[in-house]
């Protein structure tokens, strides 16, 4: 890389295949151009993003000479309140949805074996109970600009594009009309919907009366919280307790006060209820987690002694296998708080949890180990402790197909073989798509 400044440029390209994060590749003078809103062969024009010199170029097309077949009409029109709707996080807006699948795919292939070594065939099955692909997000975060103003942030920028109604939302999410809210002071809404209830979360640093409005402008089916103000932080450690949740939170999450309702919602997969906080994890599609437990119990050998989870949250998969195998379950989250619920998730079973980082545990003798990381993956430690262990079973739900191949390096590596390994379309229209694989030994 050289500090030399290139210039942004006008080109025109021949779209060749697909890339991760939803781009496309082309070449000029023998560079690869990674270009945005472009599908495989099509002749498009572009613009090239200025900066520092580099072995590729961005860009981001500007007129579609040859179009695709699969080319649709680009969906966040649908979303957007004023102007050019050119945010992020959906990548395939402007494609059909089974051939954003096929694309997703090739990627999954890619890296598969460029950086896993892995030759394996994958697949992207449609998510369950799918329409058009829109209708699927329980968890939406938005941004706000300095008018107060809620949208989605341009591509790798701060810009704030406001939007009509969070995309891709489903149920009550979609019908929240954003253009009649003006919050300034906010930083960021961050919205949640289970079954009959919903939550959304206010970061920031707005006054007690944006509060009020936000308040009278949000459904009563949703609960209200906030970041605590320092002098409300200061009060509550002075009394021992916390803004929310019966175990400590996370050493790095800003504490929330409660404003309306409560600080957590209930999420029900196969007639079971799993409490899980208002800003903790949970599967965003709507039918993910239902779909995953379902996955993760399918792949259980026919006896099972013991089973670990790790990265396991409140405890959603490691609970499904362990109540279908009769077996007992241990689990590790670095969340404290999320370790809590788990806790009382799991109060009928024969089951033990850790609130510390997965490469800092010590694993028990299990048959059967469960992992499903965030995207960064598992990583060296982590993966260097299951081939260690007594694990005959591994079962990896992943989100990110680059740190998956790197991972499964390693495990077939140390011994494991790949049984099945399957691509699932949990995030539609965007560029990610989850994995659930099953390796033996």
């Amino acid at each position: 890389m050289s500090d030399t400044s290139v210039p942004a440029q006008e080109l025109t390209l021949d779209i060749e295949t697909p890339a991760a994060g939803g781009t496309s590749i082309a070449r000029h003078d023998g560079q690869v151009v990674f270009v945005s809103g472009a599908l495989p062969g099509e002749k498009v024009r572009v613009r090239t993003e200025a900066g520092p010199a580099a072995r590729f170029l961005r860009a981001t097309v500007t007129e579609v000479i040859e179009a695709s077949a699969h080319r649709v009409p680009d969906r966040r029109l649908d979303y957007a309140a004023t102007g050019p709707a050119g945010f992020g996080g959906m990548e395939f807006a402007h494609v059909d949805l089974a051939h954003s699948r096929t694309l997703k795919a090739e990627v999954l292939a890619d890296q598969l074996s460029r950086i896993g070594h892995i030759d394996h065939d994958a697949e992207v099955l449609p998510a369950p109970g799918e329409t058009d692909g829109t209708d699927w997000r329980t968890r939406v975060q938005l941004a706000v600009d300095d008018e107060g103003r809620a949208g989605m942030l341009a591509p790798r920028s701060h810009e704030v594009i406001p939007v009509t109604t969070p995309p891709l939302a489903a149920g009550p999410l979609h019908d929240l009309d954003m253009t009649t809210l003006h919050v300034p002071g906010v930083r960021r809404l961050e919205f949640a919907w289970a079954g009959d209830h919903g939550a959304l979360i206010v970061r920031g640093r707005p006054t007690a009366q944006i509060l009020d409005e936000i308040e009278s402008w949000l459904p009563t089916s949703f609960s209200l919280l906030a970041e605590a103000s320092e002098p409300e932080k200061s009060r509550r450690r002075g009394r021992g307790g916390r803004a929310h949740g019966r175990g400590r939170a996370h050493a790095s999450a800003p504490e929330l006060r409660v404003a309306r309702g409560e600080a957590t919602l209930t999420e029900t997969v196969d007639g079971r209820d799993f409490t899980v906080g208002a800003d903790g994890f949970w599967q965003v599609h709507r039918d993910a987690a239902a779909l995953l437990s379902s996955e993760v119990v399918d792949a259980l050998p026919a006896e099972v002694d013991a089973i670990t989870d790790l990265y396991c949250g409140v405890g959603l998969l490691g609970i499904s296998a362990a109540r279908a195998a009769g077996a007992p379950l241990f689990g590790v989250e670095g969340v404290e708080t999320a370790i809590a619920h788990a806790r009382d998730n799991a109060a009928d079973l024969d089951a033990r949890f850790l609130a510390l980082g997965v490469d800092r545990a010590r694993l028990p003798d299990s048959d059967v180990v469960i992992l499903d990381p965030p995207r960064a993956g598992a990583g060296r430690k982590a993966t260097s402790a299951i081939i260690e262990s007594a694990a005959r079973t591994l079962i990896y739900v992943s989100c990110d197909p680059a740190t998956l191949a790197r991972d499964l390096a390693a495990l077939t590596g140390g011994g494991f073989t790949i049984e099945s390994l399957t691509g699932f379309d949990l995030f539609p229209l965007t560029a990610h798509v989850e994995t659930v694989t099953v390796l033996r030994r």
